[in-house]
């Protein structure tokens, strides 16, 4: 039931526009009480039918260097700038140079 609810509060996250996997991750922490663990994160986003992955962004830390993060997106959200696009393919998005989609 928990998964349920972390779904569902993913998808109305990322109506609006693609999000990265941190982003996603302080936002379910910090709007559900018991929040969730990176791990349960990344399988509910990698196995659900209506989320796609759509891109990379690299992340800097002090310790570990550079490393990749992916970005995320709803099936329609991926439909309503691409409608050629079908589940399966793959969809990376670029951003313009004021950071916009």
């Amino acid at each position: 039931m928990k998964t349920v609810r972390i779904r569902e509060k993913i998808k109305q996250f990322l109506a609006e526009r693609p999000r990265n996997t941190a982003e996603i991750l302080e936002h379910i922490n910090s709007t559900m009480r018991h929040g969730t663990t990176s791990q349960q994160l990344g399988n509910v986003l990698s196995k659900d039918k209506d989320i796609v992955k759509v891109g990379y962004i690299k992340r800097s830390g002090i310790l570990s260097g550079g490393y990749e993060i992916c970005e995320w997106a709803t099936v329609d959200w991926v439909k309503g700038r691409s409608p050629e696009w079908s589940p399966g393919d793959p969809f990376l998005i670029e951003k313009d140079g004021k950071g916009r989609y």
